[in-house]
């Protein structure tokens, strides 16, 4: 899928060097043809989101201690170099058992 950087960029401000859009025009070609694959997703009898949250619904954000990578990946089915392998239909992988 192409896509034209340079116009993206002007429209949202940034300015890019020709460098810059050299390396970054494949890169955004490569998410929005792996973003493509959910044109082709069934969504028939899947109803849309009805209820939103109110920003004066949201709780305070109170920094807190969280989970340590060793205990995250400890829970994971699929590792690779210390991150979670996430394997599905929409990323077009089938998952390994």
């Amino acid at each position: 899928m192409k896509i034209d950087v340079k116009h993206t960029a002007e429209l949202s401000r940034i300015t890019l060097t020709p460098e810059e859009l050299e390396k970054f025009t494949p890169q955004m070609e490569t998410i929005l043809e792996s973003v493509s694959v959910l044109k082709d997703v069934n969504t028939d009898g899947v109803q849309p989101m009805k209820a939103h949250v109110k920003f004066n619904e949201l709780r305070e954000d109170v920094p807190q201690e969280s989970l340590t990578q060793e205990e995250v990946l400890r829970n994971a089915k699929h590792k690779e170099s210390g991150f979670v392998k996430v394997y599905g239909k929409v990323f077009g992988a089938i998952e390994e058992s």
